[in-house]
């Protein structure tokens, strides 16, 4: 069987996402989850009072101080995976305040960033195995220590966190020990350790109990899925109210966002549609979706330029006109791209470009920006006439989106400067092919000026107003955008939380900082259901990282980066190398260090390729025999390389045979 020998740097850093979707439906509050909070506040409130009144001993007081601890517990764990409602703001303070009586000495922020990365790591040893392993007379204290096991994980995790979320939880660890202090300094230590030391450490015991250890040991012989050991059946009347559905707690394991009071459905099959549970169980790719077309042989079709308009400073849009007979071939799904060739200065030259045009728009438009020596962007900007004709290939790439009309999505799109040109075609086909779906644009540019399709952005903002959010990010502080759409005011930190404009601009890049700020609100993770990138490694890198950092799932992140990786120092020994392509099969023998795109077009043969980084995937092929050592694999999907596709200008051969097949 054919292998790749090596990963693409950064593989393996972070595992799938624990739920593949879908995402269910919450409404703006969770009731549930909200009457759980009043009522354990009520009930907090209730044997606190009875305490200090003298109407009641510790005896009955403390196991109500403990049964608050479990409710609280739930309330903060239902925030922490933002299924409390789909208001944040609702999240956060419910979460803050619900933590006061669970764990007053750390902070929500921490607690729920602890928590998922126990989840996005179920591979590591955690919670789960704290409380469920060891001698039978160690777990009890074990169930007691639970937060002193996370205490040892805190260092480490929090060098990765946000300056602010470090903060806070010193800030409440401080706030606790202060308290405590004063309190026991002035003759309440008594009080503390009735009302809240011994009732908050025995719910946490309890907690575990019931989270970690009961699911795998109750009634074993009814084991479920998953290795889950529900209750049996007729204790579910009993389990249901009083165990707050934790006896199904690993149903949650397997998705987290499912809200704490529709686990019994989940389990039993009646929480997801037909379609939802085939892509749950991978039995699909995506819901509904249809599978992609199989490849076939790809060559250069001679295409006539119809329309050379300019977009933007230094860049124009090319629209070619497609005759009947190809319009198959050059049907195209949103974001893919074509490789063109022309011959400038007696020399073949090919670059990839992104599609721009909605796909079933029956328009093939690309657009090109000029680049400082580049040779088929000046000759596109200053020499292309409408009738001149381009050799161009059929459209490829797995940058894509494919719309379902009943799916009910909220995509965000984030492009800087040309990266605008394959998410403008996946926004537009998106927005009209999926009714119930919305979308946000975050667009990087220097200037006006320079912003490809400043129009026609503003237009689809227009047509779809709220459903299209666009937030234009401009660095030069002189742009008029700045100045003459909308004066900077007080309340604009507000404004690009709850996005009141449809389209706005703001000074400067898009850092860290205001990507954090958005994902704390109405980009919150939990409301956004994928995520397409276009532009820089530099700022792909960066908006990557805070993603993962802030737990959204890997598959939720699509990206496509303006160029491939550097070339890296030849290595590797001779291969016999056999390449099909068009239908014809031939042989050359590889040089040491030769990538297989090299060796083929140095044996004048007429493959397809373009940036030669492992950006574009124009190189793709099937390896049908041998290994390679490939170092990047930015192009290929999942997929792509289950069935053993490579690219062809990042693979070198590490086999003394290898065998590829671009028509396959």
């Amino acid at each position: 069987m054919p292998v790749v020998d090596s990963r693409p740097p950064g593989a393996g850093e972070r595992g799938p996402a624990t739920v593949p979707g879908p995402r269910i439906a919450l409404p703006p509050v969770s009731l549930p989850a909200l009457a759980l909070f009043l009522g354990g506040l009520a009930l907090w409130a209730t044997a606190t009072w009875l305490l200090l009144a003298g109407l009641a001993s510790p005896w009955l007081t403390v196991p109500l101080h403990v049964l608050a601890t479990f409710t609280m517990f739930t309330v903060a764990h239902e925030s922490a995976h933002h299924t409390a409602g789909r208001l944040t703001w609702l999240n956060e303070v419910l979460g803050r305040l619900s933590t006061l009586f669970v764990a007053a000495y750390g902070s929500f922020p921490l607690f729920r960033s602890l928590h998922l990365s126990s989840h996005h790591h179920a591979a590591n040893p955690g919670p789960d195995a704290w409380v469920t392993q060891g001698h039978w007379w160690q777990l009890p204290f074990r169930w007691l220590t639970i937060d002193f096991r996370f205490a040892r994980r805190l260092p480490q995790h929090l060098r990765g966190r946000p300056a602010a979320e470090r903060a806070e939880g010193l800030v409440a660890l401080a706030a606790f020990t202060a308290l405590a202090t004063v309190l026991v300094a002035t003759g309440y230590g008594w009080e503390l350790l009735v009302v809240y030391l011994i009732p908050q450490r025995l719910g946490l015991g309890l907690m575990m109990w019931w989270f970690g250890w009961l699911p795998h040991h109750a009634a074993q012989a009814a084991e479920g899925p998953a290795g889950s050991s529900p209750l049996r059946a007729s204790l579910r009347w009993l389990a249901k109210p009083v165990l707050l559905h934790r006896n199904y707690h690993l149903q949650h394991q397997l998705r987290p966002v499912v809200p704490f009071h529709r686990y019994l459905r989940t389990r039993d099959g009646r929480e997801l549609t037909t379609t939802e549970h085939r892509a749950w169980r991978r039995l699909t790719k995506s819901f509904a979706e249809p599978p992609a077309p199989e490849p076939g042989p790809r060559r250069f079709h001679r295409l006539r330029v119809d329309h050379v308009e300019p977009t933007g400073e230094d860049a124009v849009a090319i629209t070619f006109a497609v005759p009947d007979q190809l319009r198959e071939t050059f049907r195209h799904r949103p974001g893919q791209h074509v490789a063109v060739r022309a011959l400038i200065g007696g020399m073949p030259v090919r670059r990839t470009y992104s599609i721009c045009s909605a796909a079933e728009s029956g328009l093939l438009r690309i657009a090109v920006r000029r680049r400082d020596g580049g040779a088929f962007s000046t000759y596109a900007n200053s020499q292309l006439r409408p009738g001149d004709q381009l050799d161009v290939l059929p459209p490829s790439g797995g940058f894509t989106l494919t719309p379902v009309p009943a799916r009910t999505a909220h995509y965000v799109a984030l492009a800087a400067g040309s990266g605008i040109t394959p998410v403008l075609s996946i926004l537009a086909t998106a927005l009209r092919d999926e009714p119930h779906s919305r979308a946000t644009l975050l667009f990087v540019n220097t200037s006006g000026a320079t912003t490809m399709f400043a129009d026609e952005i503003g237009a689809l903002a227009r047509q779809w107003a709220g459903r299209l959010h666009v937030i234009h990010y401009r660095t030069d502080e002189r742009d008029p955008d700045l100045h003459t759409h909308r004066p900077v005011r007080h309340l604009d930190t507000v404004g690009e939380a709850l996005a009141i404009s449809h389209e706005r601009y703001l000074s400067g890049r898009l850092d860290g900082t205001r990507l954090r700020a958005l994902l704390q609100n109405r980009l919150h993770p939990a409301k956004v259901d994928r995520w397409f990138l276009c532009g820089p490694r530099g700022l792909l890198d960066l908006v990557r990282r805070t993603l993962a950092e802030n737990y959204v799932p890997d598959e939720d992140v699509h990206f496509e980066l303006f160029a491939g990786a550097p070339a890296r120092r030849p290595q590797g020994a001779p291969a016999e190398l056999s390449v099909t392509v068009g239908k014809l099969t031939s042989t050359v023998v590889t040089k040491p260090g030769e990538t297989v795109l090299d060796a083929s077009l140095r044996a004048g043969l007429d493959v397809p390729y373009s940036c030669t980084g492992g950006a574009c995937g124009s190189c793709v092929a099937k390896l049908v025999r041998g290994r390679v050592d490939m170092d990047v694999r930015y192009a290929l999907t999942e997929a792509d390389v289950v069935e053993n596709r490579i690219l062809t200008c990042r693979a070198r051969p590490t086999t003394a045979e290898l065998a590829v097949d671009y028509d396959r």
